[in-house]
């Protein structure tokens, strides 16, 4: 007996033309938007950079919505085949000691409507490769259209923690999850970097060691472009943002190891400014325009 496949169409909840999409890998399972109407085949999860089909990509509501409206298709085919295979039986003619009747069941197939909505995100962005609209929560390192991790992703990020900077009612809460942001976005674009030209990555949350890597893998200075006080910015926004994940915000020895020049502040609250912000951001963007354009 062959199978029978039935299939049916959902409408799907949308914000604005935007639909959620969800990644599958267990160590990201972020949630991300794409236009409907842009929606490709095969798309990348724009935090991890993983392929998958657009049929993978669907989030937790979206299965039960699916799930439910599935189950109620069933239930009317069900019910529509029963009432089918016992309406020809009573048709057949029979003997007269034979009595076989049978009622129409009319079923009515209810409307399964979605009971969810798609979440908010802080971000509406179209990739400058490929033109891919989408929206992302957070920092992120790939287009979801085309992969691109192209410097516009660097600028899109820096762009989204400067309107965290911007909006947060605590500037000093918004500035330390920047600190962290911007060495995220880094060490993001570093290791998609790295996947083409090494088997073996590091976390590049250490500058020198990125600095290091780089030279060693691909024969370039990320940093030969820049002066020594910027640096030494560099240098100490990698270390505040390392004390803050670490120690509370505090100068600890460590920190004093690798920037000598700030000893005088050991066991002191690190001091965080929107301008050495800045100033940090435009020195990385010099560096990775350096190794993009030596790994494209």
């Amino acid at each position: 007996m062959s199978e029978k496949i039935i299939k049916f169409n959902v409408t799907m909840p949308t914000d604005e033309g935007f639909i959620g999409r969800s990644c599958k890998t267990p160590e990201c399972g972020r949630y991300f938007k794409v236009n409907l109407a842009s929606m490709r085949d095969e798309m990348y999860c724009p935090y991890c950079g993983t392929r998958f089909s657009k049929d993978e990509l669907t989030t937790k509501d979206q299965e039960e919505y699916f799930k439910e409206a599935a189950i109620e298709k069933a239930k009317k085919y069900m019910y529509d085949e029963v009432d089918k295979v016992f309406g020809n039986l009573a048709r057949k003619p029979r003997s007269k000691n034979v009595i076989f009747k049978h009622k129409p069941i009319h079923y009515r197939e209810k409307t399964v409507q979605p009971r969810y909505s798609e979440f908010q995100v802080d971000s509406e962005l179209t990739c400058s490769e490929c033109n891919f609209p989408f929206q992302v929560y957070g920092i992120f390192g790939y287009c979801p259209g085309c992969r691109s991790e192209n410097l516009w992703i660097y600028d899109a990020n820096f762009a989204i923690i400067q309107k965290e900077i911007s909006t947060n009612p605590d500037p000093q809460r918004a500035l330390r999850h920047a600190y962290s942001d911007l060495v995220s976005t880094f060490e993001a674009f570093c290791r998609a970097k790295a996947k083409a030209i090494s088997s073996e990555t590091s976390r590049f949350q250490v500058l020198f060691d990125t600095r290091k890597f780089f030279k060693e893998n691909l024969g370039i200075d990320i940093l030969k472009d820049l002066e020594e006080k910027d640096i030494l910015t560099l240098r100490r926004v990698f270390q505040k943002r390392h004390v803050l994940e670490h120690n509370a915000g505090i100068i600890n020895e460590s920190y004093v190891r690798m920037i000598p020049e700030d000893a005088k502040l050991l066991n002191h609250q690190v001091e965080l400014s929107v301008e050495e912000l800045r100033l940090a951001a435009e020195a990385l963007r010099i560096a990775l325009d350096n190794l993009s354009r030596a790994v494209k």
